[in-house]
């Protein structure tokens, strides 16, 4: 079993690749936490894996919240890893899954970085078509590679992203991203069509429709800028984010 989250497919491509190599089943959190499945039975589960992005060298507030709640019944000391999509380091992400998991009586038994195409656009632009093949290129070695390792159920850090000083790292950017998550920033042009992707896609249901219209109605939200990188005529924007940062999902997996 494979709990994954992704907004721009990073985490998807990744969850979906290591599951064709491990044959095992995939959540996506985000409809878990909108259904509000939190309990599974993992008494048949040979490997139970964690497939999540790194929101400024942390765990996205869905992650966390996910982790409170879940109640894993069966669980008997099986293989638990976690794989961090980043752009470029990993930080001290898996220290606070550790963390969590520890809370539930779970031990961490891997834990894997994956570099992808950073795609956090109030502050990155995103790289052209050439540039984003090749860092996917690179990305699926990363991958295949811990996928052996997850098949053989390796255990330990394998881990090549962290970064130097990971702890510190993750002390000095994370309470941004923890305080922060306005949603004031967002705005939505006359281009709107009013298609209602963004509200079906949002992670924490902070967007309403008006008149077909997107509104985020909730003063927080995940960050995960999934309705900004998927809106089809680019209507939603970040206020503080130039229009020429770009957009972006991941061109080798399905939304």
């Amino acid at each position: 079993m494979i709990f994954y989250f992704s907004a721009t497919g990073n985490s998807k491509y990744t969850a979906e690749r290591i599951a064709s190599v491990t044959d095992d089943r995939t959540v996506f959190l985000r409809d878990a936490v909108r259904s509000r499945s939190y309990q599974y039975d993992v008494s048949r589960e040979t490997r139970i894996g964690f497939v999540v992005p790194v929101y400024f060298q942390g765990l996205p507030s869905i992650v966390s919240f996910f982790l409170e709640k879940l109640h894993l019944t069966g669980y008997s000391d099986q293989y638990v890893y976690l794989v961090l999509t980043c752009g470029e380091t990993t930080g001290d992400a898996a220290g606070q899954m550790a963390k969590l998991l520890k809370r539930k009586g779970i031990t961490l038994s891997a834990q894997f970085g994956i570099p992808m195409v950073d795609n956090y656009i109030p502050m990155f632009k995103i790289p052209g078509e050439e540039t984003i093949n090749e860092q996917l290129d690179q990305a699926e070695e990363y991958i295949d590679d811990a996928a052996r390792a997850i098949r053989a159920m390796g255990i330990g850090d394998y881990n090549r992203c962290a970064g130097m000083a990971p702890g510190v790292r993750t002390a000095a950017a994370y309470p941004v991203y923890a305080h922060g998550r306005s949603t004031k920033p967002f705005v939505v042009t006359e281009e709107c069509i009013k298609c209602g992707l963004c509200q079906e896609i949002c992670a924490c249901g902070a967007i309403t429709l008006f008149g077909g219209t997107p509104e985020w109605t909730k003063p927080h939200c995940v960050m995960c800028l999934g309705c900004l990188h998927r809106c089809p005529t680019q209507a939603i924007r970040w206020k503080h984010a130039s229009e020429d940062n770009g957009r972006y999902y991941n061109p080798r997996v399905e939304p």
